[in-house]
């Protein structure tokens, strides 16, 4: 048995308050003097191995933030992470195929209520249990819902509310010719009642997707859409944008939060210039060109402060061969009522967080430390 590694392999404090602040910017940043720390911890594994060739793709946290759940498509079994004593507690076998079967090529993994899990294919979704049993079925292709016709609902992208009562996802596929208005589905489970909400400042984001046809093969790089459910709404945003959707079910209301930025730039504004082509080095510069555009990530719920935190990057593609490219880091900071409260560029990162969370007032962040699953946890003071 390994001993539990906790390595402190940088420890950091860095400070922005020298930063000059832009014409216009409010007084009120609470980011204006934002220092932080840096420590990194490793999980210990102990004979096992956590596979982290999809990195924590097919990952998610408990609502407690004590354990991280991890599904392996090679071996198909879940890893249960214990967060506080920083070890794997157990993996739990699947079925690939058969009735409890997960499915092939699966696509993410949404943690539910009472122990369940959604477990989503390109196709197919199912809700699991931690034994290894499937609850349920879902594909929304194949369902007959009401106030929702002729409308693509791929379950890829769908979501399920942790009451199990919604399902929500954002309808079309990124395979589609024309581009169409951005809507957001949202679906009653049990009585099969949908209706849609427009979401015409996320429009633009279907024109950053670039295809490449290759013979009889298409491949697409398209940009994100982030669903997520917190305190009994749904928030909606893309990576294109920093403007974000809120949604009531209970009022079917939706508000449109859009910002003055000052550090971060607003969007893209500079889509591919055509939407497909069939030269792979073209077709690579226009990613790299979307790329090179600012990136926003999703909305990250802090408990302990009671704000929504978000970062955005922009990519800046190193010019020397086989050197390691670096981004351009941003974070933003919201109240619950999604109002804008804090700004400013991160100058001492050179990534955005990956997989990123907050677990007692620190945001975690995956690393691969020599092959073992780590975090970088940061220590934000403002």
């Amino acid at each position: 048995m390994k001993n539990l590694s906790v390595f402190s392999l940088i420890i950091l404090l860095f400070s922005c308050s020298g930063k000059e602040e832009n014409e216009g910017s409010s007084s009120t940043n609470i980011l204006d003097n934002l220092s932080f720390s840096v420590d990194t911890v490793v999980v210990d594994s102990g004979d096992d191995i956590i596979d982290l060739s999809n990195h924590l793709r097919l990952g998610d946290i408990s609502a407690d933030r004590k354990k991280l759940y991890l599904f392996h498509e090679g071996e198909n079994k879940l890893s249960v992470v214990n967060l506080d004593q920083l070890s794997l507690e157990e993996k739990l076998p699947y079925e690939q195929e058969g009735p409890n079967g997960v499915g092939s090529f699966l696509w993410s993994l949404d943690l539910l209520a009472d122990d369940k899990f959604l477990l989503k294919t390109f196709n197919t979704a199912g809700i699991f249990d931690l034994q290894g049993i499937k609850h349920e079925s879902i594909n929304l292709e194949e369902e007959e819902i009401s106030g929702i016709q002729e409308k693509t609902l791929q379950n890829n992208r769908m979501k399920v509310s942790e009451d199990l009562k919604w399902s929500y996802t954002i309808p079309g596929s990124d395979f589609d010719k024309e581009a169409q208005s951005v809507e957001l589905a949202l679906i009653q489970r049990e009585t099969k009642e949908g209706r849609l909400f427009p979401l015409p400042a996320l429009d633009k984001t279907r024109n950053f997707k670039v295809a490449l046809a290759d013979g009889p093969m298409m491949q697409i790089y398209a940009e994100d859409y982030f669903l997520s459910e917190h305190q009994g709404k749904f928030y909606i945003g893309s990576s294109v944008t920093s403007d974000l959707y809120s949604i009531d079910p209970t009022s079917d209301s939706v508000q449109l939060h859009s910002y003055e930025l000052h550090y971060a730039p607003k969007e893209k504004t500079d889509p591919p210039s055509q939407p497909e082509f069939t030269d792979r080095e073209a077709w690579q510069n226009e990613v790299e060109k979307m790329r090179s555009q600012v990136t926003y990530g999703e909305l990250i719920w802090d408990d302990s402060r009671s704000y929504f935190f978000r970062f955005a990057s922009v990519l800046e593609p190193s010019l020397v061969e086989d050197a390691p490219s670096h981004s351009t880091v941003f974070l933003l900071v919201f109240d619950e009522n999604l109002a804008l409260i804090g700004e400013t560029e991160i100058e001492e990162m050179d990534d955005a967080p990956e997989f990123p969370f907050f677990k007692n007032g620190k945001l975690y962040s995956f690393v691969n430390v020599e092959d073992e699953l780590g975090f970088a946890v940061l220590n934000f003071n403002f």
